[in-house]
């Protein structure tokens, strides 16, 4: 990947203006590897500006003190010019452009090159000017340690550990997912050396659920549904959960998590309501490939990770068909 990242680096040099942006519903991975990257473009003296279509989550806003995170309908013309006159615009913890939303044809219509930063499968090579992806590593942050340390340790200020630290523990379940190496362990351990204090980051993450998300979390788990002998749980927040609750799409994030910690439970799904579609997110252990099985509705992600999203129906006909589906598909 070396060489990838002296052509990264060339492409850097020779730009001045340079937009970052990352998938709908940021996790921390998203947030951690846009701030991260923020900073050291910045230590470089580059003009940089992030512009995300989601708002960062509640628990995520401690990595942005200085509210650095743009949203892009909160000014779409401002916005689509700083992203037309940009040299460069990276799309981060991501391989696909309908991904980002509303940002898809601003970006795809700037004569910026794209940059695709990510650890995902599937990513079409020819779809951007370069790519720095490595689908055996846990996290896009991981990704960026590796490519700033290069650049040189100077960059690696405590701000930047802080939000790399943050992307890793997330995407890696508190490093308990598969693909958490020894390596990772290791960087992380570096990226405390650097200032990240992993007890506040933990705590500002998990430990900070506000009364809403509380609630509709019990609402959540009061839906629950289990199938094939107990193995198979599928979990349901709809429309009316959001309003009742005062929540938004952001309060969902690790529900889907919740449900891997079910005794026997093999592979779970979310269904989520939104305004005009319904999101999925599947997961499972072991060898289920649960992103072949997330293909059959239009989706992708990881082995055991992955999500789609496919148009607004009622969630109980939809958990319906994953039912079908997952009989045929696994032939249990």
């Amino acid at each position: 990947m070396q060489k990838n990242f002296r052509v990264l680096r060339e492409k850097i040099d020779k730009s001045r203006n340079i937009v970052l942006t990352t998938h709908v519903t940021p996790d921390g991975d998203a947030i951690g590897s846009a701030l991260a990257f923020y900073g050291y473009l910045k230590a470089k003296g580059k003009n940089v500006r992030i512009i995300n279509h989601s708002p960062t989550p509640d628990n995520l806003t401690f990595l942005d003190p200085k509210g650095v995170i743009k949203i892009f309908l909160k000014d779409k013309k401002k916005h689509s010019d700083i992203i037309r006159r940009a040299d460069l615009v990276f799309i981060l913890d991501t391989n696909e452009y309908s991904r980002i939303k509303t940002m898809e044809n601003a970006v795809r219509n700037s004569k910026a090159e794209k940059i695709c930063i990510d650890h995902h499968l599937g990513t079409d090579l020819n779809s951007f000017d370069l790519v720095l992806s490595d689908i055996s590593i846990p996290a896009t942050s991981q990704i960026l340690y590796d490519y700033i340390k290069w650049e040189g340790v100077k960059y690696l200020t405590p701000q930047v550990a802080t939000a790399l630290y943050a992307g890793i523990m997330t995407d890696t379940g508190s490093f308990r997912y598969p693909r958490t190496s020894e390596k990772t362990f290791l960087i992380c351990a570096d990226l405390v050396k650097r200032g990240s204090d992993p007890v506040a980051v933990y705590d500002k993450i998990y430990c900070n659920i506000g009364k809403g998300k509380v609630r509709m979390l019990a609402r959540f788990i009061d839906s629950f549904s289990f199938h094939f002998d107990d193995t198979v749980v599928i979990g349901i927040v709809t429309q009316e959960d959001f309003r009742e609750f005062h929540s938004g799409i952001q309060d969902v994030e690790g529900f889907s998590t919740l449900l891997m910690n079910i005794k026997n439970i093999k592979s779970g799904f979310v269904i989520v309501e939104l305004d005009k579609t319904i999101k999925l997110s599947f997961r499972s252990k072991g060898n289920i490939k649960i992103n072949e099985f997330a293909a059959l509705f239009g989706g992708g992600g990881h082995k055991n990770a992955a999500g789609a999203t496919v148009p607004r129906a009622n969630p109980k006909d939809i958990k319906d068909e994953i039912i079908r589906r997952y009989k045929d598909f696994f032939q249990v």
